[in-house]
């Protein structure tokens, strides 16, 4: 409900909101500094949030552009991570795999290299037999190479002139950029500008839903992290969550570059006792940040 109230608020602005031209133009290539930090926190049986992990990445990356080829490469330089998942949790180990690299065209992904070396990483990574057992599963590879696609599709949303201040969805759906098989869109937004790293960068926010299939990881640190919940260790079947999911990008409109990422994603996770056949539900909330910052040190390897 309250993301509907933003998005009429938005909505209402946008007959008087001055336009932004949004471009994805590099005439050289431009090196970044990304810092990536994670919060999954659930809430214990009095309905109190407990925050279990907190992972954090430091990662270089260089934009560059071949025709109409947009090219991301990162590597990894430093993990800062803590807590239950701090060695764990899938979508956090990407960030330290040694080079990916992702190609695109307008808003669609047309490459993805580098998540071959998921393997390697686990065997290097101190963690408990089963995680890496689990981990090892090649279906985790695709559905990570899936999140490296959504991201940079959710950061290249915009193209051409767009308000500053409104509710733009409708505008997207005729230009096309919407066609998303997996995520339901509700609403886009956006909001203005605001100075981050000397850059003025323009804010806007997707609003969805998400379904998760197998939220294994945020469940095990649910009911083994000693928050009153261990009770619910039996509840390991048919595990599913779904999300309400509001995905706010800071862009600079000059060049498409992000400055800022901030996904909210607050969940309702069912289980089953596969003894009892009883379901239970728990709630999460998990907060996900990244910082784009210009750099000046020595490009990645190819």
């Amino acid at each position: 409900m309250k993301y509907g109230i933003l998005a009429l608020t938005a909505l209402s602005l946008i007959a008087c909101s001055s336009e932004v031209e949004v471009n994805y133009k590099l005439s050289e290539t431009v090196p970044v500094e990304l810092y990536v930090e994670s919060i999954y926190s659930t809430f214990d049986l009095e309905g109190v949030e407990r925050v279990g992990t907190i992972t954090a990445d430091y990662v270089h990356l260089d934009y560059s552009q071949k025709g109409d080829t947009i090219e991301i490469r990162r590597n990894f330089e430093i993990d800062k991570s803590r807590g239950y998942l701090k060695n764990s949790h899938p979508a956090e180990l990407q960030w330290r795999l040694p080079n990916v690299e992702t190609k695109g065209v307008a808003e669609r992904v047309v490459s993805v290299k580098g998540f071959d070396e998921f393997d390697s990483l686990l065997y290097r990574i101190p963690m408990p037999q089963r995680w890496r057992d689990q981990l090892l599963n090649p279906d985790y590879v695709k559905h990570l190479e899936r999140q490296e696609k959504h991201r940079y599709e959710m950061t290249h949303l915009l193209t051409g002139p767009v308000p500053e201040k409104g509710n733009i969805t409708q505008l997207l759906r005729d230009r096309g950029r919407l066609n998303f098989a997996l995520i339901q869109i509700d609403s886009v937004v956006t909001s203005g500008f605001q100075t981050l790293d000397k850059r003025q960068c323009l804010n806007y926010t997707v609003y969805m839903k998400e379904t998760e299939s197998f939220p294994y990881y945020i469940w095990e640190q649910h009911v083994n992290s000693k928050i009153g919940t261990e009770k619910f260790q039996a509840y390991h079947k048919d595990l599913k969550a779904e999300y309400e999911t509001a995905y706010r990008v800071a862009i600079d409109p000059s060049n498409g570059i992000p400055c800022q990422e901030q996904e909210i994603k607050h969940g309702v996770h069912t289980m089953v006792n596969p003894k009892t056949g009883d379901v239970a539900t728990f709630r999460s909330s998990t907060g996900l940040e990244r910082l784009y910052t210009y750099g000046a040190t020595a490009p990645v390897k190819k």
